[in-house]
């Protein structure tokens, strides 16, 4: 009678591969994380950024006022403005009203036009975004030339500081905060320049 011959791995093959799949973990894991939080704060970035550009796009083709405004309930079907949300709670682009008495910032379905894009909330739970600006702190509202003012008539420009629990800068002392910045032109951008952010709050 022929035996069959059985293979395969020792215990001693299976403890070494065991050890080898723990030192790869243990130094791919922690990178795959910095890369994930990385990808986070330029997914929210790039979010609000479109959010502004839509807005400003919007104002110049149609020839009225777009707003954007920050809003705790965003996705509902009658969304609020407002001030006491944080912008990394969520917003929403909209047409502002065409009457004389509507209200600059203050979205009501009644009067005001359709909504154009909406965020729910940045990703990422340790994730916010703050103003350097009291101007574009509740709002940033485009006039048809594509001028952000506000609704007595000043300009609107500042920083909005995308930061997570890192801070400004990671363990390695690169710059892991985003900013956008909106300038009186109507014009916006990331930037991961310290100095331009300015701080985490």
């Amino acid at each position: 009678m022929i035996m069959k011959k059985y293979s395969g791995y020792s215990l001693v093959e299976l403890m070494v591969a065991l050890v080898v799949l723990g030192i790869l973990m243990s130094v791919g894991v922690p990178k795959m994380l910095v890369f994930f939080e990385g990808n986070r704060m330029v997914a929210n970035a790039n979010d609000l950024l479109a959010g502004l550009h839509i807005a400003r796009s919007e104002a110049i083709k149609t020839g009225f006022r777009v707003s954007i405004c920050k809003s705790k309930n965003a996705d509902t079907a009658a969304p609020t403005c407002d001030t006491a949300a944080t912008w990394d709670q969520g917003w929403f682009v909209y047409e502002e009203g065409k009457n004389a008495g509507n209200v600059i910032g203050a979205y009501d379905k009644n009067s005001d036009g359709a909504i154009l894009r909406v965020n729910t909330g940045v990703e990422g739970d340790d994730v916010t975004i703050t103003t350097d600006s009291s101007s574009i702190a509740d709002y940033v509202s485009f006039t048809s030339r594509g001028v952000p003012k506000l609704s007595g008539g000043v300009s609107q420009s500042g920083v909005f500081r995308i930061c997570d629990s890192r801070g400004m800068t990671n363990a390695a002392g690169n710059v892991v905060a985003r900013g956008v910045v909106l300038g009186v032109s109507g014009r916006a951008r990331t930037t991961n320049d310290a100095t331009k952010i300015g701080a985490c709050l």
